[in-house]
């Protein structure tokens, strides 16, 4: 078992940083698809469900990008896209684990689900409406990039039921975006956002990117104040991790210099744009959110829900679900992901069917990138106390002053709360230790 706690690297390297669920997604296989089968074959289950629709066309590939994206592509290709999600949805619905169950919440990732054009949008979010009630929504996300949004489109999006939404920033510094091959610029962003609040939407998150090539403390502050000037509802910020299919990460292999700051001044930048909010009266919410009111801001599809174990409905390509302890992710490319499903088939790639050890590491691992663990809730629901469980692992991070302990509230300080993603392998299975994550 492991009993110390590694520093993170120093050097920006290849390789995933960021956790987005446990176990690693390498340890998902295509043997385990019948387990998802089988569990949607039984009766729906009591419990919130949410839906994510996964959109993954942009006008651009952002060097830094990881995620499979379709730059430019036609409209006759979105179109084949949109048909395939919703006759992917219809196939579900034929299951017995979906009968008669309403979504609490609603998110649209990319890629750039502002994208598409205004029509396909409404096609989109309407054909998913048509096929089910969206009356017990709580919360609906719609991630935008800039240089796609209008005011038009974005009264779409209101009229649409869409009550938050995502815009990625990512820098307020021309050249920095320009170096990292967005099809944006700092006036695009500004005026998104300014269109967004006269549209009328009150909840708007703004995404940023510590540490993109050529981000210095300087420039990172001037992006900190211009952002803080427009008072979005939440912040978030995350540093930049140099990924193996990224074409940054090719430029590299290839010879090319690329100026990457490294992980100890991204997590300078970080700290810095937290006591920056904190000083706008902004309360940090995890390790990467600061938010504005946090008595009006939720996190219903991940934190209250999804990071809980509640089941999530995941559609479009690579997109990845949960569903009565099983997760799965869809096939990888847009053509065998189309393909799949004008032959009826639902476009599965792999899956894994949780052990009741795996489903208590994993709300452990994502409860701590909020930056604590309520002990209670965890003997509650698995008859197990933390510190009992995890006790090498606590001390670890108690002697390097990135925990604290008070009764059963388990805390990350902000120095841990800076590196949580750095930290979060050491509450892996043996088994998980060093395999690669995706």
């Amino acid at each position: 078992m492991k009993t110390t706690v590694e520093s993170p690297p120093v050097k920006t390297e290849v390789g995933n940083y960021f956790i987005s669920n446990y176990p690693p997604f390498s340890c998902w296989q295509p043997e385990e698809i019948p387990k998802l089968l089988h569990v949607l074959s039984k009766n729906a289950r009591p419990g919130p469900i949410g839906l994510y629709v996964h959109v993954p066309f942009c006008r651009q590939r952002c060097h830094y990008c990881y995620f499979r994206v379709y730059p430019r592509r036609s409209p006759e290709d979105v179109n084949l896209y949109i048909d395939s999600v919703l006759k992917e949805f219809s196939l579900y619905q034929n299951y017995p684990a979906f009968q008669n169950r309403a979504f609490s919440s609603v998110y649209f990732g990319g890629g750039s689900p502002s994208y598409p054009s205004i029509e396909q949008i409404r096609r989109l979010l309407g054909g998913l409406q048509e096929r089910s009630s969206w009356d017990g929504v709580e919360e609906c996300t719609f991630e935008c990039e800039p240089g796609t949004v209008t005011p038009e489109k974005l009264q779409a999006l209101k009229d649409l039921g869409v009550t938050r939404l995502s815009i990625g920033f990512q820098t307020l510094n021309d050249e920095i975006l320009r170096r990292s091959g967005r099809d944006n610029r700092v006036e695009d962003c500004v005026r998104a956002f300014q269109q967004a609040r006269e549209a009328g939407f009150d909840e708007i998150n703004v995404d940023l990117l510590a540490g993109m090539a050529g981000e210095t403390e300087a420039t990172w502050r001037r992006t900190m104040d211009q952002v803080l000037e427009l008072m979005p509802d939440c912040v978030t910020l995350y540093q930049l991790e140099l990924t193996y299919n990224s074409s940054l990460y090719t430029s590299l292999k290839a010879g090319r210099e690329v100026p990457l700051p490294s992980w100890p001044a991204k997590r300078t930048m970080v700290r810095e744009a937290f006591r920056m909010c904190e000083e706008a009266g902004y309360v940090i919410g995890s390790g990467y959110m600061a938010i504005r009111n946090p008595k009006r801001w939720r996190f219903v599809y991940t934190v209250e829900h999804f990071w809980h174990g509640a089941d999530l409905l995941a559609l479009g390509e690579t997109a990845f679900g949960h569903l009565h302890g099983v997760h799965y992710q869809n096939v990888d490319t847009f053509e065998r992901y189309t393909e799949l499903l004008q032959k009826g088939k639902l476009p599965l790639r792999r899956a894994l069917r949780l052990k009741p050890e795996e489903k208590l590491r994993r709300e452990v691992i994502l409860h701590l990138k909020t930056g604590q663990l309520d002990a209670t809730y965890f003997r509650d629901k698995f008859g197990v106390d933390l510190v009992d469980r995890f006790g090498p692992q606590f001390e670890a991070l108690l002697k390097k002053c990135l925990l604290e302990i008070e009764g059963d509230t388990i805390r990350l300080t902000r120095e841990g709360l800076l590196q949580v993603d750095w930290l979060l392998p050491d509450f892996y299975l043996p088994w998980h230790e060093g395999v690669r994550y995706t």
